[in-house]
């Protein structure tokens, strides 16, 4: 009996859910009318369970869809068994069983695809839901690779990277993905997820396969991508281009169009390059690019891709290389080892020069091939990130001068962290390519500072040798080294290049010096031929450190600290500038220096004395000052003090007098001598403060002769100086004169008067006339002050004699002795005064004509003739006293001069002054 149709589809339903294909297959063979092949396929993704072995129903299944069902496979299903249901009944089911349609997927044509590719996909997709076992899909669609080119990319792309990385990569790892939600991972997030797994294990293993995963996951899921397999809609696929490089990407490179579905892997390793570089680089090392794919036993030939295409995709992937170099930010001396092996592996991926192969121990010169047009043609916006990776980019773009401009970068960020200076790949070629002068003075300094703190105490000169040599390098990248120096074009490349070789030199030569390698920069720059530097820089460059040294000591003595660097350089350089004043300035100061730091010297709140103090102080003297007053006794030790001047003086401390004019620059002896004189005045002060008046005396006598100061001047000289000395000199001596110093005897009070008066006269000789007044007043106390004691002396000896004579036997009576009354002075005053008063000029003249015939018996012949002309204007109408008239003649005739000194100055002054000192005028007497 025939079977109708509905109990037929039940039949076979019951067969794929006991899942008897054999069983199956005679039905559909008997049945082919009402099982079509549609409907079989349906039943089949309905109701076929998905743990179901696929070599049990691929074979039916190919079978079934291609027509190649054996007639000899359908029985009798109708004589084997009766139908339990009626037709109405089965009818009612089959409404009942809900198949599931099939997919309809289109091709990149819009082509829909065939039934049985549908059905596969379908039922990888349903197996995967339902099992999750991948290998099982596997098994599905291997035996219909050939059937559909769809299928097989499909199978490719989204099945093949995950059956990887779950099942043969990382076996231990979680599946976080399933075939759909695989699918609809958008091109960057694929990406991700895929090579996610290798940097995490980077964490544990150190080292992961990354070239593997993208050769072995990404690259399979590129494939499919670039030939828009699946659902993707044109504007899915618009969407997800709109990268950081996407925009720019569908540009033409020489004619050809580059597409963007490797741009992601780009992104990705610029964005590793970032986080970790070493790891980027490994990545990149380990892959050949888009070209590297690995399809397994998949690929029978379909899988390649247009092979032009695939250069230029090469490109952009060989451009990511460099763009990771120039991204980091990392300065670690491996991130410089990966970077060398990058530029090397993009050379032999684009078949490129990589450059010429730098040693930072060998430096010998290297071609820099690169043109002016080409640096031109750069700017600092081609380093931004954004612009890294853009086509049109020629920093970035792989070509052979680009290529040779990272090697040369690369190298010289190496040569700086040899040096001590961490810098990365990006800072150097700004300072390289784009530095202001101010930028690459910023970058040696730096550089010197940093090797100073790391190198400073490496005593080997051949490393230092080597430091400058390197340093010389970086200035213009070895070019001026090149024996075709003068034949090379001059190229703004250099770390240093806008800085003059010469200034470099210098610098270098400073910070030789500064850590001690006297002897080297001896030999380099003073022994060495060619000489690298001028031999008024290097004395300049010499100096400059030695005052340093000097400004930092903290102690004077220069057997110590930075005294002793600075007296120790000065004598290794002197010999070579044997003219130069400086050199022989700060010997001087040296001097000068060594001598003080005996002494205690505290300057204002408290603070020790530095030699720094000498150079900065305005007037350096002023601390000779501090030495009186802060050391007991100091001034005895005035020859020390005069030398610490005198050298203060050659050192060219000596600050010009406030009324000097630039015409009146006085020579070093003129200076020396007005120093002296003030030393010594200084010293005639302390001596007085601290009560030692002979030392006083000693020194306003014997040091600030008036004659020194007169025999300085020649005619036609300007008298500026001199009127500074003469005030240093009478000032000095009115200060001695007018210190109330007392004697142990009445003897010595006189001896004592004697020498103030003396004291007070020299000042009357130098002393400007507004002074006069002052100077003569205190002179008159004194005399006053001596009369007194002339008058107790005669009233002693007086005593003496008469009770001498009442004593002796035989003596006469004191009654029958006269008295013989002193002469008094004041006739002899009036006879002096009987001319009319005189100018105080006259009288300054005069008095000084007196006392240089007596009081300073030393001065010049010359002095004393043009001083006696006012003197014996003066005394021409006065009258010699006798020997009977003056008590002050002694018995063999001679005048004492204690009387001259009264008799001289009172008498020949009373005229000219009387009205200050309330003489009598010879008219009055009249």
């Amino acid at each position: 009996m025939e079977l109708h149709p509905a109990h037929v589809i039940l039949q076979a339903i019951k067969h794929i859910i006991e899942a008897d294909i054999p069983a199956l297959r005679c039905l559909v063979a008997s049945h082919t009318v009402v099982l079509k092949v549609d409907l079989v396929l349906r039943a089949l993704l309905t109701y076929l369970p998905e743990s179901t072995d696929p070599a049990i129903y691929t074979g039916f299944v190919r079978d079934l869809f291609y027509g190649n069902l054996s007639p000899f496979d359908a029985t009798d299903e109708s004589s084997s068994s009766t139908p339990e249901l009626s037709d109405a009944e089965a009818r009612r089911q089959v409404r009942k069983l809900h198949l599931l349609q099939l997919t309809e997927y289109f091709d990149n044509d819009g082509n829909l695809i065939d039934p049985l590719t549908s059905f596969l996909l379908d039922r990888a997709h349903r197996i995967d839901s339902e099992t999750g076992a991948l290998p099982v899909v596997q098994q599905l669609l291997e035996p219909f690779l050939d059937h559909s080119q769809y299928l097989r990319t499909w199978a490719i792309s989204k099945l093949l990277p995950l059956l990887r990385l779950d099942y043969e990569y990382y076996p231990d790892r979680a599946s976080e993905h399933s075939l759909r939600t695989f699918e609809a991972l958008q091109v960057g997030e694929a990406v991700t997820s895929l090579l996610s797994e290798a940097l995490r294990q980077n964490n544990k293993h150190h080292g992961p396969d990354l070239g593997r995963d993208l050769r072995g996951l990404v690259g399979p899921w590129m494939y499919g991508y670039s030939r828009k397999c699946g659902k993707l809609s044109t504007l899915e696929r618009g969407d997800s281009q709109n990268s950081i490089t996407g925009n720019v990407l569908n540009q033409d490179l020489e004619g050809r169009s580059i597409s963007s579905e490797w741009s992601y892997v780009n992104d990705w390793l610029l964005a590793l390059s970032i986080r970790d570089f070493s790891l980027a680089a490994k990545a990149f090392q380990q892959w050949d690019g888009p070209q590297d794919v690995d399809y397994g036993d998949w690929d029978d030939g379909a899988a390649e891709v247009n092979k032009v295409s695939n250069l230029d995709q090469t490109i952009y992937y060989a451009q990511s290389g460099l763009a990771m170099i120039y991204s980091t930010h990392s300065t670690s001396s491996n991130v410089f080892v990966e970077s060398d092996r990058t530029i090397y592996r993009i050379a032999e991926l684009l078949d490129l020069r990589a450059g010429p192969n730098l040693q930072i121990e060998d430096l010998k010169f290297a071609p820099v091939e690169i043109s002016t047009d080409f640096v031109r043609s750069l700017s600092p916006a081609h380093l931004l990130h954004n612009d890294l990776l853009r086509i049109s980019n020629p920093l970035t773009h792989p070509t052979n001068k680009s290529m040779e401009l990272a090697t040369f970068t690369i190298f010289s960020a190496q040569i700086l962290h040899s040096l001590g200076l961490l810098q990365p790949a990006k800072d150097t070629l700004l300072t390289a390519v784009f530095g202001t002068l101010s930028d690459q003075w910023d970058i040696l300094r730096k550089t010197l500072h940093v090797l100073r703190q790391q190198h400073g105490k490496t005593k080997d000169e051949s490393d230092w040798k080597h430091f400058r040599k390197q340093l010389l390098w970086l200035h213009d990248w070895g070019i001026s080294e090149s024996p075709r120096a003068n034949d090379t074009p001059k190229l703004p490349l250099g770390i240093f290049y806008k800085i003059d070789v010469v200034e470099l030199e210098v610098e270098f030569l400073k910070m030789l010096l500064l850590e001690g390698h006297k002897n080297l920069a001896l030999y380099i720059y003073c022994a060495h031929s060619p000489l690298p530097l001028p031999s008024d820089m290097v004395e300049k460059a010499t100096l400059e450190v030695a005052f340093g040294f000097y400004d930092n000591a903290s102690n004077g003595n220069r057997s110590r600290g930075g005294m002793k660097k600075t007296s120790d350089l000065v004598a290794t350089f002197r010999p070579h500038f044997p003219q130069s004043e400086t050199y022989k300035q700060i010997d001087a100061l040296l001097l000068a220096t060594h001598a003080l730091s005996f002494y205690t010297l505290v300057l204002h709140h408290g603070v020790p004395f530095q030699p720094v103090n000498i150079r900065s102080s305005p007037d350096a003297l002023a601390l000779i000052e501090r030495v009186l007053k802060q050391n007991p006794r100091s001034y005895a030790k005035l020859e020390d003090l005069l030398d610490i001047g005198r050298n203060l003086v050659k050192a060219g401390l000596m600050k010009s007098e406030q009324n000097t004019s630039a015409a009146q620059i006085l020579s070093t002896e003129r200076k020396s001598a007005m120093v002296e004189r003030r030393i010594i005045s200084k010293a005639i002060e302390a001596a007085l403060a601290e009560g030692d008046f002979d030392t006083a005396y000693s020194y306003v006598v014997n040091r600030l002769s008036p004659t020194e100061t007169s025999q300085g001047n020649s005619p036609g000289t300007n008298d500026i100086p001199n009127t500074t000395e003469d005030d240093i000199t009478w000032q000095a001596a009115y200060q001695a004169g007018r210190s109330p110093m007392k004697g142990t005897s009445r003897s010595s009070e006189l001896r004592r008067l004697e020498q103030r008066m003396e004291l007070l006269s020299q000042a009357l000789l130098l002393a400007p006339s507004q002074s006069l007044q002052e100077v003569l007043s205190t002179w008159r106390d004194c005399e006053h002050e001596m009369n007194q004691l002339l008058v107790q002396e005669s009233e002693v000896e007086s005593n003496w004699v008469s009770k001498g004579n009442s004593t002796l036997p035989g003596g006469f009576g004191q009654e029958d002795i006269a008295d013989i009354p002193q002469k008094p002075r004041e006739p002899m005053r009036n006879a002096m005064n009987e001319e009319a008063p005189m100018g105080l000029f006259d009288v300054a003249r005069g008095a000084a004509s007196a006392f240089s015939k007596t009081a300073f018996p030393l001065r010049s012949p010359g002095l004393a003739d043009s001083s006696s002309k006012g003197l014996m204007r003066a005394q021409a109408p006065a009258k010699s006293p006798t020997a009977s008239e003056t008590s002050g003649h002694d018995g063999e005739g001679r005048v004492r001069k204690r009387d001259m000194v009264s008799n001289m100055v009172t008498g020949g002054l009373a005229s000219g002054i009387g009205w200050v000192l309330g003489a009598p005028s010879a008219r009055d007497d009249h």
